[in-house]
């Protein structure tokens, strides 16, 4: 086989094997304890270590099956059953005392009990404590232990402490303080060992010595102990667990039997026993205190516990030591961000504060290089990448990050780009202070020689039948990785520095602004005369053409109003005479026939005269005519009475002062009035109309005036299709006809909508408003006119084809008279609509019950 393809085997089966590896069910635990699987509430044995009969004579077929007072007699088996009954947390009666007969010789044990799925875990280590380690002096020395630990003042005061007081307590050779970086790593930040052995200290050991399921297990369990590495594991009897049959899962077991992988990593270092203490920082797995010890060793239940309790108080204590780790160096960048704020409010520019003097950008942060960059300017210190490439940087971070702070100290693992920049920028940390306005820091590769405890890409060995297996590393020599394309990582305290001037640069420019506002206020002073007389005929102007619109609408809605009514008047009279006499002329004719009818059934033949007068007047034709001609007749008199009273509900005259109406009335009668423009002709196909009306009450306005507004909005709405039509072709207009949409509706509006906030309305309740929208297809209006629709004598039409006071007039009746809203809502090429809102309340008008309209 190709030694080349051996070594990338190596390295796929280093990746899985060790983190696949079930280690929480072993099936087998260490022989110095006993361990059983019990069923509650009897404590039913169902499995049982097979090395129970060298500790109390009795074979694991004799126990399975029966209950746990079959091994420690009915008063202790009562105790514990009562005791169990009463904790629910069982680590507090642990260790529970036993005292097991054995060989007419009775044993003191340390009961240990924990719960997996839904069984109990009973394991028993023989009590020793007693002998070598009265309480009080287990509790004096873990007391003095503890406060030790709390008193230091420094990170690695903190880890030297840690480890000499475990030693102390547990007697091991070597007690080392292992940290896992952000990748897996770990590294050896404190040892305390037997002057013999060669230090450890500063190793590095790779993330695959402990292995992802080993790492949740130090989560769920503070304490590791193996008491001898060469021991032969005990397997559990029966194999699996007779109600599950699967295997009982023994992750917080403390006599699990140990991974064989794990074995034969120690057995390389020729250590004989070893324990390990989880040191655990915002849940997550910080590091290990790992113990070592070069012949087989016991630590009993009590000091195990002290240790678990040191390990506790270390990791309760790690936030504090390590937030002061880099105190005197966060003071430093402290004092020089105050000298750089003072350097840039004494400045002209911010920019020139930061470059210009000592301290400067770059003495902020560690780096070697900084940049300020704002839209194409930039500007530079130290050994920076040259403008272009900040530029294309630039580029990246404002398309790919959208946070105000960015760092990394790999730069090209996510800009591949920048790779050839390794020689400037590696690491980059950069805060943005506004869209296009960056300040960025740089620095360089840094190859860095990392000491690891042996090469992290562990060799594959094979067993006897040749299947490959995983072996852990044979020797511990250093090797040495280099670290390409990386800079030194970026410290929390850097980038807390970076966001402080980031926030720093904001008040400056502010700053300076409001000093720049200050040299401005004596030009301001002496201007304010001519602003306030600008103001002022400004205010005339907008009163003058209010004035004049007002006049022009007045007299134009006047003389309108009176030619309506007086043309109403006197074709009302004429139109009722006709209306009236049509029955009469239809009666009469109807009788005239039908005694002709009986003078041609008695005369026969008709004379020469008679018949000529007959064909003279084609009498057939007349009989059968006549009865339509007068229909037609009485139709088109019904049409001019319906167009007559459109007209007088048009002018409303009499109705100048508000009153209720129906709003749908209005807008028929205006359309009445428009419907010549709107019908088809030989060479336009009309414009067609959709009405959707809803259920509206009678609503109390002033009707003629609104009847304006109808009149404007559907005019101009009239004039738009009209003029659009004009530019396209007939079969255009047929496949997309023009259309005018008008709607009706009651709506809910909350009492402080605009117009309505000050109107005196309870603010408790949501106020009824009409809405009503007039819509058409046509061009629509350019956005950068609608600003300027209602203004007086403003106009979108030709010179000559309009006034520009329809819409102002239309805005005044609907704002001002109605305390209501008139909007615009155009996009060329999508139509205009406006939309009319009008509160009802105080103005609404109930409709009458039926029994008012009944009487």
């Amino acid at each position: 086989m190709n030694p080349g393809m051996n070594q990338t085997a190596a390295v796929i089966y280093d990746l899985t094997n060790c983190d696949r590896e079930p280690i929480h069910i072993p099936g087998m635990i260490q022989p110095h304890g006993v361990l059983l699987v019990l069923q509650e509430p009897e404590l039913t044995i169902l499995q049982v270590s097979n090395n129970i009969e060298i500790f109390f004579g009795l074979p694991p077929d004799l126990l399975l099956n029966q209950t746990l007072e079959k091994l420690l007699g009915s008063y202790q088996t009562d105790s514990l059953k009562q005791v169990l009954t009463s904790h629910s947390d069982l680590q507090t009666i642990n260790p529970f005392k036993l005292s097991i007969q054995s060989t007419n010789k009775s044993n003191s044990f340390n009961g240990l009990f924990h719960r997996s799925e839904s069984f109990l875990i009973l394991e028993l280590e023989t009590s020793l404590s007693q002998e070598l380690l009265g309480f009080l002096d287990l509790y004096h020395l873990t007391r003095t232990s503890a406060r030790s630990v709390q008193n230091t003042t420094s990170f690695q005061d903190l880890c030297q402490v840690i480890v000499h007081e475990i030693r102390k307590l547990t007697g091991l050779d070597r007690v080392m303080l292992y940290k896992f970086d952000p990748e897996g790593h770990g590294t050896i930040l404190a040892e305390e060992k037997q002057e013999k052995l060669a230090p450890f200290l500063g190793l590095r050991y790779p993330k695959t010595d402990v292995p992802q399921q080993a790492r949740q297990l130090y989560l769920e369990s503070w304490v590791r102990l193996i008491t001898d590495i060469n021991y032969e594991p005990v397997e559990i009897i029966p194999a699996t667990n007779p109600i599950t049959h699967q295997p009982t899962d023994l992750s917080q077991s403390v006599l699990r039997s140990v991974s064989p992988l794990h074995v034969e990593y120690l057995q390389n270092m020729e250590v004989a026993a070893s324990m390990s203490i989880s040191i655990i920082k915002d849940k997550q797995l910080w590091g290990l205190i790992a113990c070592h010890h070069y012949s087989p060793k016991f630590i009993s239940y009590e000091i195990r516990s002290a240790c678990e309790f040191l390990g506790q108080v270390m990791s309760l204590q790690l936030p504090y030591v390590e937030n002061q780790e880099h105190q005197d160096y966060r003071i430093a960048l402290k004092t020089i961000h105050n000298q750089l704020v003072e350097q840039m409010l004494r400045s002209l520019s911010f920019v020139d504060g930061l470059f210009d003097n000592h301290p400067n950008l770059l003495n902020l942060i560690n780096a070697q290089g900084a940049a300020v960059w704002n839209s194409g300017d930039c500007r530079t210190i130290g050994i920076t990448p040259q403008p272009d490439e900040i530029q294309m940087i630039v580029q990246w971070l404002a398309e790919s990050s959208d946070r105000d702070i960015f760092q990394t100290h790999c730069l090209s693992s996510l800009l591949p780009e920048a790779e050839t920049l390794k020689d400037f920028a590696s690491g980059l940390l950069a805060v943005l202070v506004s869209p296009q306005h960056y300040i960025l820091w740089f620095r360089p590769e840094v190859i860095q020689t990392v000491n690891w405890a042996g090469n992290p890409q562990k060799p594959i060995s094979h067993d006897e039948n040749g299947n490959v297996r995983l072996s852990p590393r044979k020797s511990f020599d250093l090797w040495k990785e280099t670290v390409q394309l990386q800079s030194l990582p970026w410290l929390s305290c850097e980038v807390d520095a970076a966001v402080e001037l980031q926030q720093a640069v904001v008040k400056s420019v502010l700053y300076q602004a409001a000093e720049l506002a200050k040299l401005n206020q004596a030009l301001q002073r002496s201007e304010a005369q001519e602003r306030e007389k600008a103001a002022q005929l400004t205010i005339a102007l907008q009163q003058l053409q209010q004035t004049q619109t007002l006049l022009i609408h007045g007299e134009k809605m006047s003389s309108l109003g009176q030619l309506v009514a007086g043309i109403a008047h006197e074709i009302n009279n004429p139109v009722n005479f006709i209306y009236g006499n049509l029955d009469h002329a239809k009666h009469y004719a109807e009788g005239l026939l039908n005694i002709l009818a009986l003078y041609q059934t008695e005369v026969i033949e008709p004379n020469a005269t008679i018949q000529k007068a007959i064909d003279e007047v084609d009498l057939e034709f007349l009989k059968e005519d006549l009865p339509k001609l007068l229909k037609s007749m009485q139709v088109g008199s019904e049409r001019i009475k319906s167009l007559v009273t459109s007209l007088r509900n048009f002018s409303r005259l009499d109705e100048a002062e508000m009153k209720a109406v129906d709003i749908h009335e209005g807008i028929d009668s205006t359309l009445l009035i428009l419907g010549h423009r709107l019908k088809p002709r030989s060479d336009h196909p009309g414009i067609h109309l959709v009405k959707q009306y809803g259920e509206l009450p009678l609503v109390n306005c002033y009707a003629s005036q609104l009847n304006q507004v109808f009149m404007n909005l559907l005019a101009n709405a009239i004039d738009e299709l009209e003029t659009r039509d004009r530019a396209r072709s007939l079969a255009d207009i047929i496949a997309n006809p023009s259309t005018i949409h008008i709607s009706t509706a009651i709506i809910s509006r909350s009492p402080s909508s605009p117009n309505l906030e000050n109107f005196g309305f309870d603010q408790s309740s949501p106020v009824d408003t009409l809405v009503i929208r007039i819509k058409d297809n046509g061009s629509g209006i350019p956005e950068e006119l609608q600003p300027r629709l209602f203004e007086p004598f403003f106009t979108t039409k030709p010179i000559g084809q309009g006034t520009g006071i329809g819409l102002a007039i239309s805005y005044q009746i609907t704002v001002e008279k109605h305390k209501g809203t008139l909007q615009c809502v155009s996009q060329p090429g999508q139509g205009t609509e406006f939309v009319i809102e009008i509160p009802l309340y105080p103005f609404a008008h109930k409709l009458p019950s039926d029994s008012e309209t009944s009487s």
